[in-house]
C-alpha cells in the first residue's frame, strides 16, 4: 500500500515522488486539452472521434495522478496553458510527446520504488502506446496545409 511505502521514504524522496507525479499530471492534462482542441478543427468524423478518445484517456490519466498527489498530501498543480487552436504542427509535437512519455513512464515506474505507483505508471504507459498509434493515424490522414488541425 501507498502508506507503507510513504513510511519508508525520506522527505526528499517524497518530494521527488510528488514532483514526478505533478509533472506527469500537467503533461496528461496538456495532452488531453490539445487533443480536444484539435478534434474541433478536424473535418473528418472518424478522426475527430479518435482525438476525443485520446483526450478521454489522457484526462483519466490525470485523474489517477491527481489521486496519488492528494494521497501524498501534495498540491495539485494548475492546468497548463494550451493554445486556443491546435494546429497540425502542434499535433506533431503531441506525437513526439507521446513517444517520450512512453519512455518516461517506464523509467519513472522503476525508479520511484513504489509498487502501487509502478503499476499505475505501467498501465498509463500501455495506454500511451495506444495514444501514440492513434495520434499517428490521425496525423498521417490530415493535410498539414488545410484549415483547422
Amino acid at each position: 500500500m501507498l502508506k507503507d511505502v510513504l513510511a519508508r521514504l525520506s522527505e526528499s524522496q517524497k518530494r521527488v515522488l510528488l514532483k514526478v507525479l505533478q509533472e506527469r499530471y500537467q503533461d496528461e492534462l496538456h495532452d488531453a486539452e490539445l487533443a480536444e482542441r484539435a478534434a474541433k478543427g478536424v473535418p473528418y468524423a472518424h478522426l475527430r472521434q479518435k482525438l476525443k478518445e485520446i483526450a478521454e484517456r489522457e484526462r483519466r490519466h490525470a485523474e489517477l495522478l491527481e489521486k496519488k498527489i492528494k494521497a501524498l498530501g501534495g498540491e495539485v498543480p494548475p492546468p497548463p496553458k494550451v493554445p486556443a487552436e491546435a494546429t497540425w504542427r502542434e499535433l506533431l509535437e503531441a506525437l513526439e510527446s507521446e513517444k517520450a512519455d512512453r519512455v518516461a513512464y517506464i523509467e519513472e515506474a522503476f525508479g520511484l520504488g513504489d509498487p502501487e505507483i509502478q503499476a499505475l505508471f505501467e498501465q498509463i504507459k500501455a495506454e500511451e502506446e495506444q495514444n501514440y498509434k492513434e495520434l499517428l493515424e490521425v496525423i498521417t490522414r490530415l493535410d498539414p496545409y488545410a484549415e483547422g488541425a
